[in-house]
């Protein structure tokens, strides 16, 4: 299963997962990037879907925004730290009970690493660090950001390591009009739809089944305010995914 990117739209895929464990479906392996590779890391650590909209729920701009600024970004991830040292304790990849493969950008090279050994966290972490929003992370001698900024929805790291990849997508790019472009703020996020569009419709092409909904445009993906309303989106997008696919994955 790939589970894309795309900030506090991350809900959606809480509602995904929700859908597989009513079903008794479970992902031989997942890989995630930003948003994805934290709802991901936690449902690979055994972390149920309803205690992951929980955390949801309790992420507030105040928790993310309390360190000093920097020149490299506005603040670091140590919420995010936080959380994980707590619902993943053993910071190995080893030891989750999914195998679980995390996307991040290495700025240094500018090329995308995959990493599925050793620390789990900073990968994580590195991850999920919007470039400008959050500081990049350093590992290995190198600085990270998000993945998503190269691959946001990681399918192509999963072929041939199952039999059939489920990729849940955050990011379906739909048209606008001219008055959703009337801004410079507006016109910079139809950039970055477009940009990670581009990169993700390749990937989508590699999956057996697509789980995505258009209603997600309606949703800011800086807003936190709408957990449970994206939960309650993913759940229905999956259920609706799955009777309409001519391959349906295997219960458990």
């Amino acid at each position: 299963m790939a589970l894309s990117g795309g900030g506090s739209r991350g809900s959606f895929h809480i509602g995904v997962l929700a859908a597989f464990d009513e079903l008794k479906i479970e992902p031989c392996i997942i890989s995630g990037t930003s948003a994805g590779a934290l709802v991901g890391s936690l449902y690979a650590a055994g972390v149920k879907p309803l205690q992951i909209l929980e955390v949801a729920n309790n992420v507030k701009w105040y928790n993310l925004l309390t360190t000093s600024f920097a020149k490299d970004g506005i603040t670091n991830l140590g919420f995010l730290e936080n959380l994980l040292n707590r619902y993943i304790p053993e910071n190995e990849f080893k030891y989750l009970k999914i195998p679980f493969l995390v996307t991040a950008t290495n700025m240094n090279s500018g090329a995308l690493e995959i990493f599925e050994k050793g620390e789990v966290h900073k990968p994580i972490m590195a991850s999920c660090s919007v470039p400008v929003l959050f500081r990049p992370v350093s590992m290995n001698g190198s600085k990270y950001l998000d993945g998503g900024i190269v691959m946001n929805l990681p399918v192509s790291p999963l072929i041939d390591r199952c039999d059939m990849i489920i990729a849940s997508n955050l990011f379906p790019l739909v048209p606008r009009s001219d008055d959703d472009l009337s801004s410079f703020g507006n016109i910079m996020t139809r950039v970055l739809e477009v940009t990670i569009s581009n990169n993700t419709n390749v990937e989508k092409l590699k999956a057996d089944i697509l789980i995505e909904s258009e209603l997600i445009n309606k949703y800011n993906r800086f807003e936190l305010s709408f957990s449970n309303e994206l939960y309650e989106l993913g759940y229905k997008a999956t259920m609706d995914a799955l009777k309409s696919s001519t391959v349906i994955p295997k219960a458990k």
